[in-house]
């Protein structure tokens, strides 16, 4: 190690954090998404009506993993898309136009349509309600049903999953990490917390 970078100086430019344990392995988050997916048919009878859409970033291999096991269930496609909430969400600056969405963004026509939502975590419920924003900027679907890998509590907002692969309460200073290996390389949940 040279003197120019003491490891006082590398802590500054991130905050520290300790891994606490390893919530779900990759085949706990296989068999999480096989349960969901037959929740999903059960809930709408079927997949002939069915849309799955998932929000960036790690919400979109969610859906698209599980659309495969529903279609093997069903033995028919169901239709996933892409909802990417950037301009949406309210902790940006909004000073400056509003950016517009083009309806083609998602991937299909989602009006009249039985919409599941899609996304790794639930927290605050801020990220889903800027979600339901863009949504319905692109359509107005029959039904939005909610999915999310984990649920760690402290919502800020009246909004509840239906889908649920596993509740974990947190404190404000654990982090859930979720990693997809679409995203990641890797599959698993950690729990990780922020040190003082």
């Amino acid at each position: 190690m040279s003197d120019n970078t003491s490891p006082a100086a590398a802590d500054t430019t991130k905050p520290r954090i300790r891994e606490k344990g390893r919530l779900m392995s990759a085949s706990e988050i296989d068999r999480t998404l096989v349960r969901l997916a037959h929740q999903i048919v059960e809930k709408h009878e079927g997949s002939g009506n069915l849309g799955l859409i998932g929000i960036k970033r790690r919400g979109v291999p969610l859906a698209k993993r599980i659309a495969k096991i529903i279609e093997g269930i069903e033995k028919q496609p169901v239709e996933t898309g892409v909802l990417d909430i950037s301009f949406y969400r309210d902790d940006l600056s909004t000073a400056g136009p509003k950016p517009t969405v083009q309806a083609g963004d998602i991937g299909f026509d989602i009006a009249g349509r039985d919409i599941v939502l899609m996304d790794d975590v639930l927290y605050t419920g801020r990220t889903i309600r800027a979600a339901l924003d863009a949504l319905f900027d692109h359509g107005r679907p029959r039904s939005v049903r909610l999915l999310v890998l984990i649920d760690r509590g402290h919502r800020e907002l009246p909004i509840e999953a239906q889908f649920v692969g596993r509740v974990v309460p947190t404190s404000s200073k654990e982090i859930i990490e979720v990693k997809l290996n679409e995203v990641d390389g890797t599959d698993g949940v950690l729990l990780v917390e922020l040190a003082d």
